[in-house]
């Protein structure tokens, strides 16, 4: 076997092929960044440094874009701005009405972080039987009075120096080696994120409700997903804004013809940006190499850690801040069984006020569809609770002792009943007791303002 050839190695001529990492290296952190670009002060002003991932960002941003041009140039279902920034999308749970008994087979983008943030609160223990937990979370809504939600402020402000420095350094050295491929190259990319992230930054974030009546009725009702519960007590706008509105993106009007038509041209900007560094970067020297990629790694890794921040904890923060829903206005229970917390919706659900059999149906208050979201069960024992059940809400502001009286087993009903089912009706009785003593205390909270 003859002898390999001597590597030679020859400076002079040595290209780093740099460019396929500069058009795709680092877009999905890249996008990161300009997903929570709305949701912190000043951060649209902090995009000076030249961001790898070109390409990609380019042809996603590009769809935002909308007119038979840019559909042409950018092809694809056009991208709605707020599921570009994963404003809106989220599938909420189903919703039951307390007063109409309308049933929404599922909500919005709030309900989904409001049932996100119940789940995550451990609640106060009740005492009694368990089998299953079931978590009931109540919330008194609050009137929703400004509608544009003020960005945070963010630790990372001064992060942002690091790309920001190593950017303009590499491209000064550039500058210093006469090294003018590298250095229009860096300074393009400099230029042209930092123009893009105050073009695409430029839109307000706002919270747009669901306007009713002025005479429309309470819009108490729940959320409900398997034994997670979400009681919702307030205005019927107040309610429907949870269960059914969602996040805005407004920009200002730019002077162009077509609907975001500047986002779409710097879309267009990065296509060519990516274009000229696959010809102009081999054509720097090595050295000048070396500084575009130095200054690709830097703003890599802010992008990274900015894509370590926990979007929907955000975007939860933000709904609770723009609903007003302080941790006062929403208190957590962990019940032991599912009827226990069939009855203690029920009761927390339930307007406060006492009538006579002839007015119980006036109260507009769907008692037979809030139980039967809970336990759809037809046969005689549940008939006869769910009666019993219905007869203590009735009284359930009169007389303590006398409600706890109705939620016993009657003489012919132990007569009527095997050994089995009045031991499974006396066990429902006794968790509709405890979900009553609990409802009279709650009903103190809710009083409050």
């Amino acid at each position: 076997m003859p002898p390999l050839p001597p590597i030679g190695i020859y400076p002079g001529n040595f290209s780093l092929n740099v460019f396929g990492l500069a058009g795709l290296f680092g877009a999905d952190e890249s996008i990161s960044f300009i997903q929570t670009i709305h949701h912190y002060k000043a951060r649209k002003f902090l995009g000076w440094y030249n961001s790898p991932g070109s390409l990609n960002v380019g042809k996603k941003c590009g769809k935002l874009a909308k007119s038979r041009f840019w559909d042409w140039l950018f092809p694809g279902p056009d991208e709605e701005p707020t599921k570009f920034f994963e404003l809106d999308g989220k599938q909420g749970p189903k919703y039951v009405a307390s007063r109409s008994g309308y049933v929404l087979g599922y909500t919005g983008h709030f309900a989904y972080f409001i049932m996100q943030k119940s789940k995550e609160e451990l609640g106060y223990q009740l005492k009694g039987r368990v089998t299953k937990r079931n978590k009931v979370t109540i919330i008194k809504t609050q009137p929703q009075l400004v509608r544009e939600i003020p960005p945070r402020i963010g630790r990372h402000t001064l992060v942002a120096i690091l790309p920001i420095g190593v950017s303009f350094i590499t491209c000064a050295l550039c500058g210093w080696a006469h090294d003018w491929f590298c250095f229009s190259m860096i300074l393009l990319g400099i230029v042209l994120n930092g123009i893009f992230s105050v073009v695409i930054g430029s839109a307000r974030l706002k919270l747009q409700g669901v306007n009713s009546a002025p005479t429309a009725p309470p819009g108490d009702g729940m959320l409900m997903d398997g034994d997670d519960i979400v009681l919702l007590i307030g205005k019927e706008r107040d309610v429907a804004t949870i269960t059914r509105g969602k996040f805005i993106l407004e920009y200002d009007p730019w002077p162009v013809e077509y609907e975001y038509a500047a986002i779409g041209f710097c879309s267009l900007l990065f296509i060519i940006q990516f274009l000229c560094q696959l010809l102009l970067i081999p054509q720097g020297t090595l050295f000048g190499q070396i500084m575009f990629l130095s200054s690709l790694v830097a703003s890599w890794a802010y992008n990274s850690y900015l894509s370590l921040i926990d979007n929907e904890y955000i975007q939860q923060q933000l709904i609770l801040e723009g609903l007003h829903l302080e941790e006062h206005h929403m208190m957590t229970y962990s019940l032991g069984t599912r009827t226990t917390a069939a009855v203690f919706a029920c009761l927390v659900l339930q307007p406060p006020v006492i009538c006579a059999e002839s007015e119980w149906v006036d109260l507009d208050f769907e008692l037979e569809s809030v139980i039967r979201a809970f336990i759809p069960n037809d046969t005689q024992v549940w008939v006869t609770w769910r009666k019993k059940i219905s007869e203590a809400m009735r009284q359930r502001n009169s007389n303590q002792d006398a409600c706890h009286g109705l939620l016993k087993m009657s003489s012919e009903e132990e007569s009527y009943f095997e050994a089995g089912e009045r031991k499974l009706l006396k066990n429902l009785l006794e968790d509709a007791k405890t979900a009553y003593d609990l409802a009279m205390e709650v009903q103190k909270w809710l009083k409050e303002k």
